[in-house]
């Protein structure tokens, strides 16, 4: 957000309404982009871009949406790439219920938003802004804030104009104060309209500075590292914070440390590092004796593998304990409030002090065996893919992405990459579905990337399922409006792979499972007829291809790197596999 400015920098700018001044502040706080689905509560803000032009007021980028989902999305994505709060404002209740899912994965990932909403106009007549449409009677709720209270971390509505500038701040600084997270604001048309001569820019949002950890925690915890013969740290979300990347990599080749990736959202370690022991949990816990789970909201799944008896655990990150969640229950030795940056700077001296330093090489040389364990299986699953050869597998999928990728291209990831395939050796390259699950994020996110990134290829790779979920229609209209070309490659194999494994899961010897093996369509899990995805981008001027086999996957991923990149048009594969 925008630091405090000099007494003598603080300006006033002339502003005729409500809505103009509620930009002008979103502007003036760091907002670049202004993600609208516009509808009848709108016309003060459509007003206020028609006149700004001539009055020289300085707005966000207005961004017109197809979709709610898409407008939370692509807000969600920009800020995984910027590290900067975007604003979003859609159709009163309506249009509020169609982005709870954008939501959930915002308030998850910890993702810092301003959503705000029109609210059907309070007067039935006699203001500017009354109502005017049959709409306004029944879109009306008693508590439309309701709605989106549990997601959001703050909520609130402006009821006069004379205060748009507290509110604003007010709403920003809590959505960027970790642990950050949307917000809601609800814009009744009556307060946009009123006149408002003037307002002050050059304010400071103010939000409130990171927790450092414990100084006493972080001396037990260098403790337990330093006494154990195979410590590992394990990040998940770590990695959004960038610089934390390069800190971890510093911390554990001073100190002999492995490091894993627990079911990975961003690229917390570089995959190429000696001492990074894999990405899953089942190849660790056996072996690690002292473990530090850092923003790891799900650390490990008791019913698959736990940490072995008599192991230290330590849980550390912005809300260690993810207070949001109704039911968690991993029990620790240690448990720290922290920001991560500020516990990898303060972990390092703490380790020194203890005299970790004397068995660094005897834990380095543990942990890179693991690493070449973890190592050694997985080219082996590449290895076995290859031979038995057939129809296209998120395997061969994934290892043809890391083939033809630019080093620099971002990868957003709905499920289909597998990551252990792929290399990410810098911040900032790679970004998975929240932790929540609401499916069509992908391409939305991948579409607020671009615009992060204008001078980055983005890719996106989704599941069938997913892609449906992301309104791909409205997706590829807004690739085109916005000039944001973007490489999709949806894995379709007809199904919702991830219904249909929990079922066969939960009943391997059930009548589903014998469905499965026999290759039949699955209760509720097969898709079966999908469309022609690829036409969903040829219908909004991309390139689209279908591909079917495996020896014609490579040279489609380049025509259609080459669209995104030398022709500057979205694409999309259709890539048919199992």
């Amino acid at each position: 957000m925008n630091q405090a400015l000099p007494a003598d920098a603080a300006r006033t700018v002339c502003t005729e309404s409500v809505a103009e001044a509620f930009l002008v502040l979103l502007k003036d706080r760091g907002v670049d982009h202004f993600y609208v689905g516009a509808g009848t509560d709108t016309a003060p803000v459509i007003e206020a871009y028609a006149r700004a032009a001539e009055a020289g007021l300085v707005l966000p980028e207005p961004v017109l949406i197809g979709h709610e989902n898409l407008a939370i999305g692509m807000a969600h994505g920009f800020y995984m790439v910027a590290r900067r709060p975007q604003a979003v404002m859609l159709h009163v209740s309506v249009g509020t219920a169609n982005a709870v899912c954008g939501l959930f994965n915002a308030i998850r990932a910890q993702v810092p938003l301003l959503l705000a909403a029109g609210r059907t106009p309070w007067f039935e007549q006699g203001r500017a802004g009354s109502r005017t449409h049959e709409v306004h009677w029944a879109q009306e709720m008693f508590d439309q804030g309701a709605m989106v209270r549990e997601l959001v971390k703050w909520d609130y509505e402006l009821r006069d104009g004379h205060h748009v500038a507290e509110v604003v701040d007010r709403a920003l600084g809590v959505a960027s104060t970790e642990p950050r997270g949307p917000v809601y604001l609800t814009l009744p048309r009556e307060v946009l309209a009123q006149p408002h001569a003037a307002c002050r820019v050059g304010g400071q949002v103010p939000v409130a500075s990171a927790a450092h950890p414990d100084p006493e925690a972080v001396l037990a915890l260098a403790r337990a590292l330093a006494a154990a013969e195979c410590p590992v740290i394990v990040c998940t979300s770590s990695g959004a914070d960038p610089q934390t990347v390069a800190q971890l990599s510093e911390l554990a080749d001073r100190f002999g440390i492995g490091v894993a990736e627990n079911r990975p959202r961003y690229v917390s370690f570089p995959s190429s590092h000696p001492l990074h022991l894999g990405y899953e949990m089942g190849a660790v816990l056996p072996h690690a004796d002292a473990l530090l789970f850092l923003e790891t909201d799900v650390p490990w799944i008791p019913a698959v593998a736990t940490p072995r008896p008599g192991a230290f655990v330590a849980l550390a990150g912005s809300d260690p304990l993810f207070e949001r969640y109704p039911m968690r229950s991993f029990p620790s030795d240690l448990c720290i409030t922290t920001n991560a940056s500020a516990l990898l700077a303060a972990l390092g001296p703490a380790l020194e002090a203890v005299g970790a330093l004397s068995q660094a090489e005897r834990r380095r040389q543990r942990a890179q065996a693991i690493g070449a364990a973890v190592r050694g299986e997985i080219a082996a699953r590449a290895q076995r893919d290859e031979a038995r050869g057939g129809a296209i597998s998120k395997l061969f999928l994934s290892r043809c992405l890391e083939a033809v990728r630019p080093r620099d291209a971002i990868l957003v990831n709905e499920y289909s990459a597998v990551r252990e395939q792929m290399g990410f050796e810098e911040a900032g390259g790679f970004f998975q579905l929240p932790s929540s699950g609401g499916l069509g994020w992908g391409l939305p996110a991948a579409l607020g990337a671009q615009q992060a990134a204008p001078g980055r290829t983005v890719i996106c790779v989704v599941g069938d399922g997913a892609y449906l979920f992301a309104n791909p229609a409205a997706c590829h209209h807004a690739a085109a409006m916005h000039g944001l070309p973007v490489l999709t490659v949806v894995f379709n194999n007809e199904g919702w792979e991830g219904v249909q494994k929990a079922a066969t899961g939960m009943y391997p010897q059930g009548h589903a499972a014998r469905q499965a093996r026999e290759r039949r369509p699955e209760p509720l899990s097969s898709l079966r007829p999908v469309p022609d995805f690829e036409r969903y981008a040829e219908a909004s001027g991309g390139h689209g291809e279908r591909v079917t086999r495996r020896e014609d996957l490579m040279p489609a991923l380049r025509r259609a790197l080459h669209a995104v990149q030398v022709e500057g048009r979205q694409a999309l594969l259709n890539v048919i596999g199992e």
